[in-house]
Protein backbone atom coordinates (compact mmCIF):
# COMPACT_ATOMS: atom_id res chain seq x y z
CA UNK A 1 0.00 0.00 0.00
CA UNK A 2 2.87 2.35 0.79
CA UNK A 3 4.36 1.71 -2.66
CA UNK A 4 1.06 2.68 -4.33
CA UNK A 5 1.02 5.93 -2.33
CA UNK A 6 4.65 6.63 -3.23
CA UNK A 7 3.90 5.93 -6.89
CA UNK A 8 0.93 8.32 -6.82
CA UNK A 9 3.10 11.09 -5.35
CA UNK A 10 5.91 10.53 -7.88
CA UNK A 11 3.56 10.32 -10.87
CA UNK A 12 1.53 13.34 -9.81
CA UNK A 13 4.76 15.33 -9.71
CA UNK A 14 5.52 14.23 -13.27
CA UNK A 15 2.19 15.30 -14.78
CA UNK A 16 2.48 18.47 -16.84
CA UNK A 17 0.40 21.48 -15.87
CA UNK A 18 -1.80 22.13 -18.92
CA UNK A 19 -3.89 25.04 -17.66
CA UNK A 20 -3.70 28.26 -19.70
CA UNK A 21 -3.71 30.10 -16.36
CA UNK A 22 -0.28 28.80 -15.27
CA UNK A 23 2.95 30.43 -16.42
CA UNK A 24 6.54 29.36 -15.87
CA UNK A 25 8.55 31.87 -13.89
CA UNK A 26 10.74 32.55 -16.94
CA UNK A 27 7.65 33.73 -18.91
CA UNK A 28 6.90 36.59 -16.53
CA UNK A 29 7.69 39.86 -18.25
CA UNK A 30 8.23 38.16 -21.63
CA UNK A 31 6.48 39.85 -24.55
CA UNK A 32 4.26 37.35 -26.37
CA UNK A 33 2.50 37.53 -29.70
CA UNK A 34 -1.30 37.82 -29.37
CA UNK A 35 -3.91 37.18 -32.06
CA UNK A 36 -7.64 37.82 -31.93
CA UNK A 37 -9.85 35.00 -33.14
CA UNK A 38 -13.01 32.95 -32.85
CA UNK A 39 -13.43 29.40 -31.61
CA UNK A 40 -14.46 27.19 -34.54
CA UNK A 41 -14.53 23.79 -32.82
CA UNK A 42 -13.94 22.17 -29.44
CA UNK A 43 -13.36 18.52 -28.63
CA UNK A 44 -12.30 16.60 -25.54
CA UNK A 45 -8.93 14.80 -25.80
CA UNK A 46 -6.53 12.93 -23.50
CA UNK A 47 -3.01 14.15 -22.74
CA UNK A 48 -0.61 11.37 -21.75
CA UNK A 49 2.73 11.78 -20.03
CA UNK A 50 4.23 8.96 -22.10
CA UNK A 51 2.96 7.07 -25.11
CA UNK A 52 4.81 3.81 -24.48
CA UNK A 53 4.45 1.74 -21.34
CA UNK A 54 8.22 1.25 -21.03
CA UNK A 55 8.68 5.04 -20.73
CA UNK A 56 7.00 4.98 -17.29
CA UNK A 57 10.26 4.20 -15.49
CA UNK A 58 9.41 5.64 -12.06
CA UNK A 59 6.26 3.53 -11.83
CA UNK A 60 8.05 0.44 -13.10
CA UNK A 61 10.91 0.91 -10.62
CA UNK A 62 8.69 1.48 -7.59
CA UNK A 63 6.32 -1.31 -8.63
CA UNK A 64 9.23 -3.68 -9.25
CA UNK A 65 10.70 -3.03 -5.82
CA UNK A 66 7.34 -3.44 -4.08
CA UNK A 67 6.56 -6.59 -6.09
CA UNK A 68 9.98 -8.07 -5.35
CA UNK A 69 9.59 -7.41 -1.63
CA UNK A 70 6.12 -8.99 -1.68
CA UNK A 71 7.36 -12.00 -3.70
CA UNK A 72 10.28 -12.49 -1.32
CA UNK A 73 7.81 -13.38 1.43
CA UNK A 74 6.94 -16.69 -0.30
CA UNK A 75 8.84 -19.89 -1.05
CA UNK A 76 12.20 -21.23 0.06
CA UNK A 77 15.45 -21.66 -1.85
CA UNK A 78 14.94 -21.56 -5.63
CA UNK A 79 11.22 -21.10 -5.04
CA UNK A 80 11.96 -17.92 -3.14
CA UNK A 81 14.08 -16.61 -6.02
CA UNK A 82 11.28 -17.42 -8.47
CA UNK A 83 8.55 -15.73 -6.40
CA UNK A 84 10.78 -12.69 -5.83
CA UNK A 85 11.49 -12.39 -9.57
CA UNK A 86 7.84 -12.96 -10.50
CA UNK A 87 6.73 -10.39 -7.93
CA UNK A 88 9.22 -7.86 -9.25
CA UNK A 89 8.08 -8.41 -12.87
CA UNK A 90 4.39 -8.21 -12.03
CA UNK A 91 5.01 -5.18 -9.79
CA UNK A 92 7.03 -3.38 -12.47
CA UNK A 93 4.29 -3.92 -15.06
CA UNK A 94 1.56 -2.82 -12.65
CA UNK A 95 3.61 0.22 -11.60
CA UNK A 96 4.16 1.28 -15.22
CA UNK A 97 0.41 1.00 -15.92
CA UNK A 98 -0.38 2.94 -12.74
CA UNK A 99 2.02 5.75 -13.66
CA UNK A 100 0.56 5.98 -17.16
CA UNK A 101 -2.94 6.21 -15.72
CA UNK A 102 -1.97 8.83 -13.14
CA UNK A 103 -0.22 10.99 -15.75
CA UNK A 104 -3.16 10.99 -18.18
CA UNK A 105 -5.23 14.17 -18.12
CA UNK A 106 -8.38 15.24 -19.93
CA UNK A 107 -8.03 18.38 -22.01
CA UNK A 108 -9.80 20.39 -24.69
CA UNK A 109 -8.59 20.87 -28.24
CA UNK A 110 -9.59 24.25 -29.67
CA UNK A 111 -9.50 25.17 -33.33
CA UNK A 112 -9.34 28.95 -33.61
CA UNK A 113 -10.01 31.01 -36.73
CA UNK A 114 -7.77 34.05 -36.44
CA UNK A 115 -8.88 37.41 -37.76
CA UNK A 116 -5.89 37.39 -40.12
CA UNK A 117 -7.38 34.34 -41.91
CA UNK A 118 -5.13 31.67 -40.35
CA UNK A 119 -6.38 28.67 -38.37
CA UNK A 120 -4.58 27.39 -35.25
CA UNK A 121 -5.24 24.41 -33.00
CA UNK A 122 -4.32 24.45 -29.30
CA UNK A 123 -4.72 21.76 -26.63
CA UNK A 124 -5.05 22.98 -23.05
CA UNK A 125 -6.74 22.21 -19.73
CA UNK A 126 -10.48 22.00 -19.14
CA UNK A 127 -10.80 25.45 -17.54
CA UNK A 128 -11.71 27.94 -18.75
CA UNK A 129 -13.95 26.26 -21.31
CA UNK A 130 -14.86 28.06 -24.53
CA UNK A 131 -17.69 27.46 -27.00
CA UNK A 132 -17.75 27.64 -30.82
CA UNK A 133 -18.39 31.22 -31.91
CA UNK A 134 -16.77 32.72 -28.81
CA UNK A 135 -14.20 35.49 -29.30
CA UNK A 136 -10.80 34.71 -27.81
CA UNK A 137 -7.16 35.72 -27.83
CA UNK A 138 -4.54 33.20 -28.91
CA UNK A 139 -1.28 33.97 -27.11
CA UNK A 140 1.95 32.50 -28.53
CA UNK A 141 5.15 32.62 -26.46
CA UNK A 142 8.70 32.69 -27.80
CA UNK A 143 9.08 29.00 -26.97
CA UNK A 144 6.03 28.23 -29.14
CA UNK A 145 3.70 27.40 -26.27
CA UNK A 146 0.24 28.71 -27.11
CA UNK A 147 -2.79 29.35 -24.95
CA UNK A 148 -6.36 30.43 -25.59
CA UNK A 149 -7.78 33.04 -23.21
CA UNK A 150 -11.07 34.94 -23.16
CA UNK A 151 -11.49 38.14 -25.16
CA UNK A 152 -13.13 40.59 -22.78
CA UNK A 153 -13.80 43.38 -25.18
Amino acid sequence: MASVSALAIVAAGCAREISPNVYKESHVGEAQQTFQGTIVSVRKVSVQGSEKLQENTAGAALGGIAGGVAGYQFGKGKGNVATTAAGALIGATAGAFAQKTLETQEALEYTVSLHNGEMRTVVQGLQPAFQPGQSVFLIVGRDGRSRVVPFNG
